[in-house]
């Protein structure tokens, strides 16, 4: 009987330790995020998407603000946007290996996601990156087109505006990210 007592806490403390051994494992920090929304924050970097229409489709501009922390910014050097044809996976910068600042732009024509209807934004630990290209991003956030949610505006004030109060709004809470 002490015998088969022992086997079974034996067992028991081996399936303990593999079960918080995994459960460790996945408390790990994401290496990538799906950005669904028009904002989005994780990690010190909040991304705001906005539109400012202009008098036809081909003057639209779409904007991303993308914002970090000085915590953030001693993590991540780096940053660049791919636009990317989700069926060929051709691809082209819109912005690449330029240094992460506390307050980062993004522009594009909105008409560009007909063709490139995917962005994800790459964050780099090192600043001292040769090929961008070939480097493996230590944090992205992906949109596999422009936020549905993203507002349009008439003016560049009117999205500024809109900027500031979604900021504030972020700064209540710590992450966007829905954890389970």
């Amino acid at each position: 009987m002490n015998k088969k007592i022992l086997i079974l806490l034996f067992c028991l403390l081996f399936l303990g330790i593999f079960y918080f051994g995994t459960l460790a494992d996945q408390q790990e920090k994401i290496s990538a995020y799906h950005g669904a929304d028009s904002v989005f924050k994780a990690e010190g970097i909040t991304v705001i998407w906005g539109v400012v229409r202009g008098d036809n489709e081909i003057d639209t501009m779409a904007y991303i603000k993308i914002i970090t922390t000085a915590e953030a910014r001693e993590h991540f050097k780096a940053y660049s946007v791919k636009a990317t044809d989700a069926f060929s996976d051709s691809f082209e910068w819109l912005v690449k290996g330029k240094k992460l600042q506390a307050v980062n732009m993004v522009e594009q024509k909105r008409e560009l996601f007909k063709d490139l209807t995917e962005r994800t934004i790459l964050f780099y630990e090192s600043d001292e990156i040769e090929n961008f290209e070939t480097e493996e991003e230590d944090l992205s956030v992906y949109y596999q087109s422009l936020p549905d949610t993203s507002p349009e505006y008439k003016t560049m004030e009117e999205l500024e505006n809109y900027f500031i109060e979604a900021e504030k709004r972020l700064d209540k809470i710590e992450t966007t990210v829905k954890t389970e």
